[in-house]
């Protein structure tokens, strides 16, 4: 069987709700020349099952569960298992859009970039998240403006060389590992690129959860450390990864309160 040209990592917790719809996207995709591997975090839900209906229609899908889940071990363990050339890290609640893999395949002929991502658009149409994803895209655009750039959670693609050169992301961080992964390629050498062009759809879902504010907030304390001493934070108190939190309901805190435990926290954990 011929080697594809990309591979698409996804790692997922209780996604039950979230994962087909990115993998029936993949299934429309007009470039096949790719795999799938989703690695679980050992769901409790039935996310596995989900993804299984899938096998017959996403080129190449495998999926790998693994017993303690995380971002970054969940990553790498994917990143064991590729053989493409290309790895392309998604969000199991983004969505594809169907020239996503023609549309990058083309942009790494055109400008052979070693780590990219691309534009994204809300997955609705209300006008306030629109707003709110366009300062998403135009702090991306920034953080390569400082000199700091990160690699987004929700859609990284990254050459396999580039990759192992920084030993893949840190399984140390509970929390913003994909800005010390960019950070660690940029000091090697391997800057972001940004292919400009609506590529995929991010989810608001966290935002719709937790509040505008606090999400707000919890970007503002990630991205102090970054901006002062280079570095990024490996934990967030109150970050809890999964798709089972989004089907809960939402516990009000002070605002308060939140910032001044996630702010000494913060401290401990710059000045320890």
């Amino acid at each position: 069987m011929r080697k594809p040209t990309f591979s698409i990592i996804i790692p997922t917790l209780n996604e039950e709700k979230f994962l087909p719809k990115l993998l029936d996207s993949l299934s429309r995709q007009t470039d096949r020349n790719f795999e799938v591997i989703v690695v679980d975090g050992s769901s409790r839900d039935k996310t596995v099952a989900a993804a299984r209906t899938f096998l017959k229609r996403v080129p190449g899908l495998s999926i790998e569960v693994i017993k303690r889940p995380s971002l970054p071990r969940q990553r790498n363990a994917g990143a064991r298992l590729a053989r493409g050339e290309w790895l392309v890290f998604v969000d199991a609640d983004s969505i594809l859009l169907p020239y996503f893999v023609e549309r990058i395949a083309s942009y790494i002929r055109e400008q052979s970039p070693q780590l990219f991502t691309t534009w994204f658009r809300p997955d609705s149409n209300n006008p306030r998240e629109a707003v709110y994803s366009l300062v998403a895209n135009i702090y991306i655009e920034a953080t390569l403006l400082l000199k700091k750039p990160l690699t987004p959670g929700p859609l990284t693609i990254v050459h396999r060389e580039a990759f192992e050169r920084v030993g893949g992301y840190d399984e140390e961080h509970l929390y913003n590992e994909d800005a010390d992964f960019g950070l660690r390629l940029h000091k090697s050498g391997i800057t972001l690129e940004i292919a400009r062009e609506v590529m995929y759809v991010w989810s608001l879902r966290r935002i719709r959860k937790e509040g505008t504010l606090k999400v707000l907030n919890q970007y503002v304390i990630s991205a102090l450390p970054i901006l002062l001493f280079n570095r990024s934070l490996k934990r967030m108190p109150g970050y809890i990864m999964g798709g089972h939190l989004y089907g809960k309901r939402r516990v009000r805190r002070s605002v308060l309160k939140v910032y001044e435990r996630k702010l000494r926290a913060l401290m401990k954990e710059l000045f320890a």
